[in-house]
């Protein structure tokens, strides 16, 4: 039954050339990369992987050195995410023999904007087909302290 609701899910999903994940480093942003890459290698599709900063939470709090440093300690969080996704997609591209390889694109974006209008115009910049989003994300004190957004 497993193979065959897969065999439904790849006709569906044959027109999508360009799948964006927006991650956030939960588990669930990190489920829906690896999902994203699955597709990616049955559909022959690129992946695009986001992670949007549009403030620093609590800013008020923070002054101008710590709102700086926050960005740089996000940036680098969101890069050993990246890293994480790309050793995922090499793995599934030296596991399949049929000689198609993943193309993933993983950029940071700050905006004014918030986080939904990045993504909502990176979608429309990019002209992605598809989007895979976790259920879940980090909020509160977990976003202060792990970078979420």
């Amino acid at each position: 039954m497993r193979s065959f609701q897969r065999k439904v899910e790849e006709r569906q999903l044959r027109q999508s050339k360009r799948i964006l994940v927006p991650i956030d480093g939960s588990k669930c942003s990190l489920k829906a990369a690896k999902y994203a890459i699955w597709i990616a290698k049955t559909q022959k599709s690129k992946v695009y992987c986001l992670h949007a900063i549009a403030r620093v939470p609590y800013g008020h709090f923070l002054d101008g050195y710590a709102a700086q440093m926050y960005l740089v300690e996000t940036k680098k969080q969101a890069e050993a995410w990246f890293s994480d996704i790309f050793e995922k997609a090499r793995q599934k591209n030296a596991g399949d023999n049929n000689g198609t390889s993943i193309d993933i694109l993983a950029e940071v974006l700050v905006s004014v904007d918030s986080i939904v209008e990045t993504i909502v115009n990176y979608l429309a910049d990019k002209d992605i087909d598809l989007i895979v989003i976790g259920t879940r994300g980090r909020s509160g004190i977990k976003r202060l302290l792990l970078g979420s957004q």
